[in-house]
């Protein structure tokens, strides 16, 4: 087992903290809360009559928790693919920095303010969580966050240079986004987005409005836990096989 330094990861984090905070990547996050702010206006003010009942506040907090988690892996596999066009990739593949320690220091810094933002969104929609439901709430859009930012690094791999991003995660991140948001319209979108991770805090948040225990069922929560499992053993599986380097 590879011995993981503290001060490696730091030093890779810091570096990914910068490129995070470039206009191509910290306008997401800003996007994901001005998208809730839109979905509360438009249903408490133009569709409504100025009140926000719980079910609306929450469904809008839950389409943007989605387009916030969705954000996370647009924002990892960018940069991932800014630091293989720039060349530095190789230096740190040939370095003395293992496999564990590139993984965790690159989604670091965009993992932490997917989660922040996860909390922001909860007084932008209107909606306020329960108490006694807040752990599974913080539970559940923590290992979303964590699945999406490590979908985004294996997307990064294949994507060759920055440009080519948006090509590469835009069919993901419509299947995470469209199928949760539809689901209620369609009847076999529903059954599909049981197994989707984005649908699964959605189905979570309804079921927290609704006062539905329990919140998320163990299969839901299993499917989630496995793409996450699934999701690392991909990821360092290609780092191993330098698929960075492969066009």
């Amino acid at each position: 087992m590879n011995t993981i330094h503290l001060n490696k990861i730091i030093a890779i984090a810091d570096v990914k903290t910068r490129a995070f905070c470039g206009k191509n990547c910290i306008i997401m996050p800003i996007f994901s809360v001005l998208f809730t702010l839109m979905f509360r206006f438009l249903y408490q003010y133009v569709m409504g009559d100025g009140k926000l009942t719980p079910q609306l506040g929450a469904y809008v907090l839950s389409m943007g928790l989605v387009v916030n988690i969705g954000a996370a892996l647009y924002c990892t596999s960018f940069l991932l693919a800014e630091e293989k066009e720039k060349k530095t990739l190789r230096v740190l593949m040939t370095s003395s920095v293992n496999a564990l320690e590139f993984f965790i220091g690159s989604i670091l810094p965009v993992f932490l303010a997917t989660v922040l933002i996860n909390y922001v969104l909860i007084p932008t929609s209107g909606y306020e969580i329960p108490g006694n439901a807040l752990p599974i709430f913080s539970a559940v859009t923590i290992l979303a966050s964590l699945t999406s930012c490590i979908l985004g690094m294996l997307l990064g791999i294949f994507a060759k240079d920055q440009v080519s991003t948006s090509t590469v995660t835009t069919p993901l991140l419509l299947i995470l986004m469209l199928i949760p948001m539809f689901s209620d319209l369609v009847e076999v979108l529903d059954s599909i987005a049981k197994y989707i991770f984005t649908g699964a805090v959605m189905n979570m948040v309804a079921n927290i409005a609704a006062k539905e225990k329990p919140y998320l069922d163990n299969s839901s929560l299993l499917v989630m836990v496995v793409e996450t499992i699934l999701a690392i053993a991909l990821f360092i599986f290609f780092y191993r096989r330098n698929g960075y380097e492969k066009d």
